[in-house]
């Protein structure tokens, strides 16, 4: 089902869309759709429980507790078993029970990047700069 909004754009804005549309011969409210659909945010209503329900509870909390996460790493330890496990399993000398533990690091580094990505885009959509790849690693 598709419902009508109305929409104020500034007039650079409209120009640019307008354009758009011409250039890619479509009417321009089937080009804005279409860009709009491209931009829409991901939803943790896609996830699996309990990932879905501990994604969209971090929708309530603080910009400060959302910039903890986003900046947010595995815990040190946690990070050199990982990186080991990882150089073991290039070279195919994993036991099982380190293929089970390089399994679980990694169930873990991929939890904490979601969340630090759903962190980052919460902040974003409340209006934060976020720095880009090139910004963090710029030296000073």
């Amino acid at each position: 089902m598709a419902q009508s909004i109305s929409l104020q754009l500034p007039d650079e804005t409209l120009h640019r869309y307008r354009r758009g549309a011409a250039a890619a011969r479509k009417v321009l409210e089937e080009f804005l759709v279409e860009r709009l659909t491209e931009a829409a945010p991901p939803l943790a209503d896609d996830l699996p429980s309990p990932l879905r329900e501990e994604l969209q509870a971090m929708e309530d909390l603080s910009d400060e507790t959302l910039w903890e996460i986003a900046q947010s790493h595995l815990p040190p330890t946690s990070q050199r078993v990982y990186s080991r496990l990882l150089r073991k399993n290039s070279l195919g000398t994993l036991t099982a029970r380190e293929r089970a533990t390089l399994h679980a690091h990694g169930e873990e580094a991929r939890r904490v990047t979601l969340k630090k990505a759903h962190a980052a885009m919460l902040l974003k959509w409340r209006g934060y700069h976020l720095p880009s790849p090139a910004e963090l690693q710029r030296p000073g």
